[in-house]
């Protein structure tokens, strides 16, 4: 129990100092980078990406409605599943058991093609969860159609929290760039 909450106050600890480093564009979303051009195609689909990670890092649902279609397909390592409904209830399990749960991306996460409206962001996950503190690089790709996600899939490395938990990987928050 102690041993938890010295890693839940250094957790904090160390968010509260990354935070100055980057400019929280959501809540909990913090961004090394310039966001795209105000009304540009480009900056929708940023915008659509910023506010799905919001929905996650701070468990808010109406986010999450208003970045993805109805028929939204979710996938990510041992799970996948369409429709909003599916993903409202990955939601509420997830924040049942996460907490001080964020998103960092560097100055170079965005790779968006307006024309085919598709675009991947690597992020860095950060959050307490299963009694650790986890720190780990992904990449979502997405697909926008009418304004909305109607594709996103989330690869990631499984094994890098456990690694973490059992101190063999080391969490590297922060990086300039971020890698596998």
């Amino acid at each position: 129990m102690i041993k938890t909450i010295v890693a839940a106050s250094a957790v904090l600890a160390v968010t509260a100092g990354l935070a100055a480093a980057q400019e929280e564009v959501r809540p909990n979303v913090f961004f090394a980078g310039e966001l795209e051009e105000p009304g540009s195609d480009r900056a929708l689909m940023q915008g659509l990406i910023l506010d799905l990670m919001t929905a996650w890092a701070d468990c808010n649902a109406e986010a999450m409605q208003a970045s993805v279609s109805q028929d939204v397909f979710f996938a990510y390592p041992t799970t996948s599943y369409t429709g909003l409904e599916p993903m409202l209830a990955d939601l509420d399990a997830f924040c049942g058991m996460a907490t001080d749960v964020s998103f960092y991306l560097p100055a170079d996460a965005f790779y968006i093609d307006t024309v085919t409206g598709r675009i991947a962001a690597e992020v860095q996950f950060r959050a307490f969860q299963r009694g650790n503190y986890q720190v780990v690089n992904d990449v979502w790709i997405a697909t926008v159609e009418g304004g909305e996600i109607t594709i996103i899939k989330e690869y990631l490395d499984g094994r890098v929290k456990d690694l973490q938990a059992l101190e063999i990987l080391e969490r590297d928050e922060s990086p300039e760039m971020l890698t596998p």
